[in-house]
């Protein structure tokens, strides 16, 4: 049961972390547009979009993984912690997982024209 929870509770953390970073491709159509125009490469601002969705990220974790442990001494009456090791290894994957999450929907918006997403009209 427990096993079913956390694979469900991934699947929709990956899933969300999709649609944020697709809206936030979206919403930051122009900015990128004109940094592009500017001069900035396409993987520049996609770094720029993932390093934006990493830096809330990181203090989640920092705060997450604290936080998760003191909640499950709460509720488990024997306490079984994995080794630091594993737990900094699942942070890591984690923070991996947002940036190439993020960088999908992100590089997917800096292939079109910089010129269509500087259009006065609204699409």
């Amino acid at each position: 049961m427990l096993l079913g929870v956390t694979l469900a509770l991934a699947a929709l953390s990956a899933l969300n972390t999709v649609f944020l970073g697709w809206s936030t491709a979206v919403q930051a159509r122009r900015a990128p547009a004109v940094t592009r125009t500017l001069g900035a490469t396409p993987g520049q601002v996609v770094t720029a979009l993932c390093t934006a969705q990493l830096l809330p990220a990181v203090p989640a974790l920092l705060a997450g993984v604290p936080f998760g442990i003191v909640q499950y001494r709460f509720f488990s009456p024997r306490l079984v912690v994995p080794p630091t090791s594993w737990l900094l290894g699942a942070a890591l994957v984690v923070l991996l997982a947002v940036a190439a999450l993020t960088a999908l929907p992100a590089w997917l918006h800096t292939r079109s024209p910089a010129g269509r997403a500087l259009d006065a009209e609204p699409s």
